[in-house]
């Protein structure tokens, strides 16, 4: 039993992977909700790790109650000089050894619902070609301003 302990703790070791999450837009629609992140990774072992999944839990009332889950949508990146993205479909991605590797994705929820603006306590869950998983933890900023209600339920008045 320790030395089966003694190895899930060297594996877990092995793939030092951390996170640096920035929150770029909150989309509102009638039907969905849509979170565009800004994910930097730092692979800090030397073998490159070839992500297949990717998901986000998001802690809207503390950490101890049920996240609120997204799921891939798409990649995004900004159109220069305009507020509009440019979106690209989501696929498998690596991150190389011993370097940061940046995505920009956008991330669906089902929930409809209007999350105000305030600090959130995330966790990115992440999936190898391996079958080895990683959920890191961390938080972003929303603001008022990253907002774009996409109906007329959410339009202000």
């Amino acid at each position: 039993m320790i030395a089966w302990i003694k190895q899930l703790i060297a594996d877990l070791g092995s793939r030092e992977l951390s996170l640096v999450a920035t929150a770029d837009h909150l989309e509102l629609t009638a039907t969905h909700l849509v979170l565009g992140l800004k994910l930097d990774w730092r692979n800090q072992t030397d073998i490159s790790a070839p992500i297949k999944e990717v998901q986000v839990m998001m802690y809207l009332h503390g950490q101890n109650k049920e996240p609120l889950r997204f799921y891939p949508l798409e990649r995004f990146e900004r159109v220069f000089g305009q507020r509009a993205l440019q979106k690209t479909p989501i696929g498998p991605f690596t991150l190389p050894p011993k370097e940061i590797h940046s995505e920009h994705i956008r991330f669906l929820s089902q929930e409809v619902l209007d999350i105000p603006p305030g600090n959130y306590v995330i966790d990115v869950y992440i999936e190898d070609a391996s079958e080895a998983s990683y959920t890191n933890r961390t938080k972003i900023q929303l603001t008022g301003k990253m907002k774009y209600r996409r109906s007329e339920e959410w339009q202000e008045d």
